[in-house]
């Protein structure tokens, strides 16, 4: 047994990962959620690897989906949660994946539990994206112009390349990926352009915090409202003294969806203390809801006999439900969100009651306005979007890419704020999940203040039902038009 020291994530002593409980699908299940649970800024998708030979006699087989930029931080957290507890160890992975992939033992099963952590963002062909790598090299260059040619796009490539060394946090898979991405290229000059005229060009050196924050930066690392990455920058420019954060999104056009400003699960935006009573509200709920969906299933005979027998070993109560939730077929959970008495209706029915400082909450975690108390050591932050894409008709397409530093959006936010109060209101025309004719498990909200909508929020699940649902929001175009 291990002794019990404080992890990263500053987890309490009692920390709990659950009992075993003889089945060790369901216990490996529950055991990561527990433990991703201690990791709400980092979301993912957590299933049973079904693929031959995953499991043995020896080892269970998980697959996680996660963003690639985010799987060596994941499995960094992880192994510090695992070296904290005393009924966990690390197993064996190899030295190929020892930043990939993680290994759990726990002291009462047999088996140990194998996670291969597999990207579920979009990739270059030959490997990670490189979009943050060319976008924060970019600002090295002295001058930028958008390239008029494939040749005049090699040498961008080549620059970046060339100039690693002022390069900190980047991943060797990111530069394998430089060579004919030119789409990538494309948005990175247009994200990069717009910080150099915002007087960030000929930069110094750029941090990339994907992975790790270099001691270079650490410093600027906050966290708050729950959230370790609360400083949600993407890279880091250095020039002279001062210190440039941007949190980066890209798009092929213009016209095309932007991006979403955040991707965060509603319990995680509970965690500060003030949330309390709401969150045993919505865990009580949630677990009612589900406990139902399994008493139908077992009703109308649509669990299969693995699960009912263990359900007949252990019954499902409040408190164990998620031992069994992911065994359910998911059309039965769906249709089961998509009716009068779904679990979104008591959600929504929590936000409404409590809507004021959920707003403020979101509106906090969306536009990061604390950010600014770091302009007192010489740090500024910008929301860049690069805009462009490249194909052998349409050529070099390389939009003004979009720069929002801290101060206008503060600024828009305080003239709106001296007008009317912010609020959540339910999207106009939208159907809500717990609606007559829904189609879709899913909440429709707008973030507004007064009568003017910032942002378009819905609420859904990420495909797994023993997690909370996710807040995914975009800015809309009315305060987009207010910032520009």
């Amino acid at each position: 047994m291990k002794s019990h020291t404080k992890t990263t994530l500053e987890l309490h002593d009692s920390f709990d990962i659950g009992k075993y409980n003889g089945n060790d699908e369901s216990f490996a299940l529950s055991l990561l959620s527990n433990i991703m649970q201690s990791i709400p800024f980092i979301s993912s998708e957590i299933e049973i690897d079904r693929r031959p030979n995953k499991s043995t006699s020896n080892k269970l087989g998980v697959y996680q989906l996660i963003e690639d930029k985010e799987r060596q931080k994941l499995t960094a957290l992880v192994n510090d949660i695992i070296d904290s507890h005393p009924d966990l160890e690390r197993g064996s992975v190899s030295a190929a994946r020892l930043e990939k992939d993680y290994a759990i033992k726990h002291v009462d099963m047999e088996r140990i539990i194998y996670v291969n952590c597999r990207p579920s963002g979009k990739r270059s062909a030959a490997g990670d994206d490189p979009n943050e790598l060319l976008s924060a090299a970019l600002c090295l260059k002295p001058k930028l112009t958008i390239p008029k040619n494939i040749n005049e796009m090699d040498r961008l490539i080549d620059y970046v390349k060339s100039n690693l060394k002022n390069v900190k946090g980047y991943k060797k898979g990111q530069v394998d990926s430089l060579t004919d991405d030119y789409s990538n290229l494309c948005q990175a000059v247009s994200a990069a352009k717009a910080i150099h005229d915002a007087g960030y060009g000929n930069a110094d050196r750029v941090y990339l915090t994907g992975q790790s924050w270099d001691d270079g930066v650490k410093q600027f690392q906050i966290t708050k409202y729950g959230m370790k990455d609360f400083n949600s920058s993407d890279f880091i420019v250095q020039k002279g003294s001062k210190y440039l954060g941007v949190s980066l999104k890209k798009k092929k056009r213009l016209t095309e969806n932007d991006p979403t400003l955040i991707n965060k699960s509603f319990s995680s935006l509970l965690q500060d203390s003030k949330f309390d009573l709401i969150r045993n509200q919505l865990d009580k709920k949630t677990g009612l809801f589900y406990l139902r969906v399994l008493a139908r299933g077992k009703r109308q005979g649509l669990l299969n006999e693995s699960l009912l027998s263990d359900m007949e070993i252990v019954r499902p109560n409040i408190k164990n439900w998620r031992d069994y939730i992911q065994r359910v077929d998911n059309e039965l959970v769906n249709s089961e969100l998509r009716s009068s008495k779904s679990l979104f209706k008591d959600m929504a029915d929590i936000i409404m009651n409590n809507k004021e400082i959920i707003a403020d909450q979101l509106l906090q975690l969306i536009f990061k306005t604390d950010l600014k108390e770091l302009q007192k050591v010489n740090f500024d932050f910008a929301l860049v979007t690069g805009i462009g894409d490249y194909g052998p008709l349409k050529g070099i397409v390389s939009e003004t890419g979009e720069y929002r530093d801290i101060d206008t959006v503060i600024s828009k936010l305080k003239m709106l704020t001296s007008k009317g109060k912010v609020d959540i209101v339910y999207t106009q025309g939208k159907i809500q999940a717990f609606d007559a004719n829904s189609t879709a498990a899913m909440l429709h909200f707008d973030l507004v203040i007064g009568n003017i909508p910032l942002c378009n929020i819905k609420l859904r699940y990420k495909g797994n039902f023993r997690s909370a649902p996710f807040f995914l929001a975009t800015m809309t175009k009315e305060f987009k038009e207010i910032l520009n």
